[in-house]
């Protein structure tokens, strides 16, 4: 893979390989599923306020579904944004450095990402399981735990994916 340009616009376009682009379209349907979830658990947030104001009574299990929404939501964000270079950056130190400092300490920070990443993947992993295992589930609406717990790991083990791909593309431009 070779890039063109030093600019730092290079990373945060779509990817040309295949591999990429691939990734980058997974990323992106997982985040417009999570924008979808984020939807349901504001209309959740919707009704059980209608509900409280006009019946006086909420609806059962509302926190229980927001927080599970929540979570299934903001995990799937995180891949686009890693691949857009979306994340804070606190770049006062960074501010003098050239083009390839700076692409070097991204690529560190990637495989730090990354390595973070996967260990979240890892261990949820053996969470779900454990949820499964052990019948968990919810205080009020009896729903297993173990079922969002399978999004979020799948979310955590895109972004392991994206975050190694993103180490590789910025240890080319900052050998270049």
């Amino acid at each position: 893979m070779s890039l063109s340009t030093n600019s730092i616009d290079e990373l945060t376009k779509r990817p040309n390989g295949k591999f990429g682009r691939f990734l980058y379209d997974a990323a992106y349907i997982l985040a417009v599923l999570g924008g979808l979830i984020l939807v349901i658990v504001i209309l959740i947030n919707f009704v059980s306020i209608l509900s409280r104001i006009i019946f006086l009574n909420p609806l059962v299990g509302d926190f229980e579904l927001v927080e599970i929404g929540s979570a299934i939501a903001i995990s799937s964000f995180l891949p686009l944004c890693h691949l857009k270079k979306g994340n804070v950056i606190v770049d006062f130190i960074t501010a003098k450095l050239n083009f390839k400092k700076v692409a070097f300490l991204d690529c560190i920070s990637s495989i730090m990402y990354g390595l973070l990443a996967l260990f979240f993947t890892w261990r949820m992993f053996f969470g779900a399981r454990d949820m499964f295992n052990f019948q968990e589930e919810t205080m009020l609406l009896q729903f297993p735990i173990w079922i969002p717990f399978l999004p979020v790991t799948f979310s955590f083990g895109l972004l392991s994916i994206c975050c190694l791909y993103t180490f590789y593309r910025e240890l080319i431009l900052s050998r270049s």
